[in-house]
């Protein structure tokens, strides 16, 4: 093989790369805002390619095993990346659910177990009328990404609805001596979502209060 395709390899093309598209950005936007910091880490990323390139280099003289190596690492570095921001539960409501919340409390004695396991990558998740799901699953076994749509099969910040949802702040209540975590997520037609740490916190006692009635109606 020619000697200068041997110099060519995944992260030089990468790291050029990078730096192209840093410079195109700055070219492109007049005023970058927060871009500036994205042009940065453009920068920062090709100067690293390059140098464990280089570094790689030194070590492997085979330009197989070299290649190989890189694509091995970029394949590595992909498959943690999805796993750790890509896992997804996708949150199914009733196409006529008119709730402003849907809610996970956790650690619920006598409740079905979501099945999410540290190979679950993505789970479906059907969510009662009431907006309240309670579950014997522990508040950590979760997927990190939030996807909600109707049983219709229409995504909440879509195009295809009005309707937009956000996550508020996690947190927990006491009941009969126990505390349970939950999560909760905001539904809004238009632009979506704002809330408020008053509103969180009179949405915390309206759920403590439905918690307790459904569990009295078991």
């Amino acid at each position: 093989m020619n000697n200068k395709l041997k110099k060519i390899t995944p992260f030089l093309i990468l790291s050029i790369l990078s730096i192209i598209y840093a410079i195109f950005i700055v070219i492109k936007e007049r005023n970058l805002g927060w871009g500036f910091f994205a042009v940065i880490a453009l920068i920062v990323i090709g100067i690293l390619l390059f140098v464990v390139d280089f570094g790689l280099k030194k070590w492997l003289k085979n330009y197989k095993k070299l290649f190989l190596t890189e694509l091995a690492l970029l394949l590595l570095v992909v498959v943690v990346y999805n796993y750790k921001f890509n896992r997804t539960k996708t949150l199914i409501i009733p196409t006529e659910f008119n709730k402003s919340y849907v809610t996970i409390i956790y650690g619920v004695e006598n409740s079905k177990d979501l099945s999410i396991s540290a190979l679950t990558w993505n789970k479906k998740i059907d969510i009662p009328k009431s907006g309240i799901l309670l579950t014997s699953s522990d508040f950590n076994q979760n997927l990190r990404e939030t996807d909600m749509k109707l049983d219709s099969g229409i995504y909440l910040n879509s195009d295809e609805t009005e309707k937009g949802f956000t996550r508020m702040t996690e947190s927990e209540f006491e009941s009969n001596g126990r505390n349970y975590k939950f999560r909760t997520w905001k539904i809004q037609d238009g632009f979506c979502c704002s809330y408020s740490s008053k509103e969180v916190e009179k949405y915390k006692t309206e759920l403590k209060t439905e918690f307790e009635k459904i569990k009295a109606s078991r």
